[in-house]
């Protein structure tokens, strides 16, 4: 029996089969070089040793050039993920390429794009392992906040300084203020800073009547402003000398119902700073403070109503003694404090329907 090749199968020269031992002793280099945060350095040096070339260029996007210059001492073959041309590798030296040279330029390109992919894959996953522990961070935040909105002051204005203070850290801002619209006095709103100072009625209205709080309280929509230089939208705020002017800005409306109770609103002093994603998360935590706000409305109104019927007792125990005793006026006097009652009553109900 002939142990002969046949013919038409090509027989590789020890030159060549040298190279490719060569190629295929370096291909876990190139997939180690995918691990690194920048591989194109490692992957052009690779693939300088694997063409013996005196300089290797890996160019991602492709482009427009062409893959075939023309000439002897340069040539570019395609970077490939599968079938897709994600790039293209340009090596040069001062003699001419021959086929062989041109037969490794595809297997490097697949397996420049092999690594390349890693490497993009590396990176999302550590995208989402970010955000995974961002959401955690998020929801600790949440819970936390929670809990200090339930156990928190019963005062609205020491609440409204409370959640200013502590809201800009959860949505990846720097400063807040919220806008309050007192049930009683709607006209004369309050603005609560974290820096833990209330402003000025003048301010408070300015910003109710021409800001950006203002503006989402009257669509009653939620709203990012990307840079407050250009945005007319904007109504500044004089801060100290020290402090840095706000750049970038987003706001929500506090509504109880049908009822807009105020607004939210968190600053940066970086230009778009803020995206959807963030302005939902505020969106979620105005929920929250409105509940808080409503609830602190409600128990300063028991407060006050308990003092008024307390009031209003003592005079009807007056007024009791004195009819009793056959003071005529004392009549009169009962019945105002009826009357008194009644719109006591209509009063709190109005409150308890808000």
């Amino acid at each position: 029996m002939s142990t002969d090749l046949p013919r038409s199968m090509p027989v590789a020269t020890p030159g060549q089969l040298t190279r490719l031992r060569e190629a295929l002793a370096g291909c876990g280099a190139f997939l180690t070089a995918g691990r690194q945060a920048d591989p194109l350095p490692v992957l052009q040096d690779l693939a300088s040793d694997w063409l013996r070339a005196e300089a290797v260029e890996i160019i991602v996007p492709a482009g427009s050039s062409l893959l075939e210059p023309g000439e002897p001492e340069r040539i570019c073959g395609p970077v490939l993920i599968g079938r897709r041309v994600i790039g293209r590798i340009e090596a040069r030296r001062s003699w001419p390429f021959d086929a062989d040279d041109r037969a490794l330029l595809q297997p490097l390109g697949q397996l420049v794009g092999a690594a390349l992919e890693h490497t993009m894959l590396q990176g999302q996953i550590e995208q989402y392992a970010h955000a995974a522990r961002t959401h955690e961070a998020t929801l600790d935040q949440l819970l936390a906040f929670g809990r200090a909105v339930v156990q928190g002051a019963s005062d609205p204005q020491a609440l409204a300084l409370e959640i200013a203070r502590e809201v800009p850290a959860m949505v990846g801002g720097e400063r807040a203020s919220v806008l309050l619209l007192p049930p009683e006095c709607p006209e004369q709103p309050l603005l609560a800073l974290s820096n833990g100072h209330t402003a000025s009625p003048e301010r408070a209205r300015e910003v109710a009547e021409h800001g950006l709080a203002g503006m989402v309280l009257r669509e009653r929509a939620p709203l990012i402003i990307d840079e407050t230089d250009t945005d007319r939208r904007w109504l500044g705020l004089k801060h100290g000398r020290g402090d840095a002017p706000t750049r970038c800005a987003m706001a929500v409306p506090l509504l109880w119902g049908t009822r807009a109770m105020g607004a939210l609103t968190v600053t940066t002093t970086h230009s778009r700073r803020f995206n959807p994603a963030q302005l939902n998360l505020l969106e979620l935590v105005a929920c929250h403070v409105a509940l808080a706000i409503q609830a602190a409305n409600l128990q300063q109104r028991i407060v006050a109503t308990a003092t008024h019927l307390n009031a209003l007792a003592c005079d009807l125990e007056a007024a009791l003694e004195g009819a009793r005793a056959g003071d005529r006026t004392a009549l009169a006097t009962l019945d105002g404090l009826v009357a008194r009652l009644r719109a006591e009553r209509a009063a709190l109900c109005a409150a308890l329907s808000a």
